[in-house]
């Protein structure tokens, strides 16, 4: 058995944020392998993403500008419990990705989706692919003022929603980027470790999402996805992911867990991961590859299982 935030796996396997929207997406994986069912990311209003292609898929590396879609808030307040019934008779705590553009649509949200019963709720600090007509939003995490605002404004909240009882608290935790900068992620580091000393501090960092504007041309010379800019993931992501989540274990208290992502596609990635410090890991890009078939979590899983066996080669 494996915990996330004080809330039990079974294993380390999840699927990441952006694979999962609908009532329908989690009855699909509800029956498939995953430990717990991350929905979302939700954003107070409805979004339609990004226009035309948004992701490319590749060997090495994909890159995707899905841009938030989702049905907004009012569906999923609507529709969580539900969703929350469907993971929970599957034996799966629910997990839900909340973006925000500013620091009060975060603790709204919040607040929204813990009164449905979910397990825990992961603060999508790292979205590279937002856009106010040709402007690119800032990424949230890189502002370490703006990322300790955010998670203040979260824990007190979440906190009130609980009658002030951290016991009652649904825990929370955010997603970062990958940082290159080793000053800067402990400056990061610094902004969460501190909340977490409080009862409405950060539960776990998920580290990482898609590394920034990354640019792929076809064959002629176009860009592959429409919006040109796009975050770069799959296995080229990983030893960024694993370094990443290296420093974060190194740099938060034991009280805040470290959730791995980047290049999760088999079994050896979630060993990896684990041995550089997380306690779970999430996956997308893989997900994405097979066309969105859940049965490659269950392959995942498999594999691991199988690092795991000492008669394993």
């Amino acid at each position: 058995m494996s915990a996330l935030a004080g809330v039990a796996l079974e294993h380390p396997v999840m699927n990441a944020a952006g694979t999962c929207k609908s009532v329908e997406d989690v009855d699909a994986f509800a029956r498939s392998a995953v430990a717990a069912i991350v929905v979302g990311s939700i954003t107070r209003q409805p979004r339609t993403g990004n226009a035309g292609n948004v992701y490319w898929p590749g060997r090495i590396y994909s890159i995707n500008a899905l841009g938030l879609p989702n049905r907004g808030l009012d569906y999923y307040g609507a529709h969580l419990p539900r969703m929350v019934d469907q993971a929970h008779e599957a034996g799966k705590p629910l997990i839900v990705s909340v973006a925000g553009f500013d620091v009060g649509e975060y603790a709204e949200i919040a607040e929204v989706v813990a009164g449905t019963g979910v397990d825990l709720i992961e603060l999508n600090l790292a979205c590279p692919n937002v856009w106010d007509g040709s402007a690119q939003k800032r990424i949230a995490c890189f502002d370490p003022d703006q990322t300790a605002a955010v998670c203040t404004a979260v824990g007190d909240a979440l906190l009130a929603r609980a009658a002030g009882d951290p016991a009652r608290r649904v825990p929370y935790g955010v997603k970062i980027s990958p940082f290159s900068d080793p000053a800067a992620l402990a400056e990061l580091a610094a902004a969460l470790a501190e909340p977490a000393g409080r009862p409405g501090g950060p539960r776990f960092v998920t580290a990482v999402n898609t590394f920034p504007n990354a640019l792929v041309i076809d064959a002629g010379n176009r860009p592959v996805v429409d919006v040109e800019l796009a975050g770069m993931s799959g296995p080229a992501l990983k030893p960024v992911g694993l370094g990443q989540v290296r420093q974060l274990r190194r740099l938060l208290p034991d009280i805040v867990d470290v959730v791995g992502a980047g290049g999760v596609g088999e079994g050896r990635d979630v060993a990896e991961y684990l041995r550089a410090g997380a306690v779970a890991v999430q996956a997308a890009t893989a997900f994405w590859n097979r066309g969105e078939d859940p049965s490659v979590f269950g392959s995942i899983l498999a594999g691991w299982i199988d690092q795991m066996d000492p008669a394993a080669p």
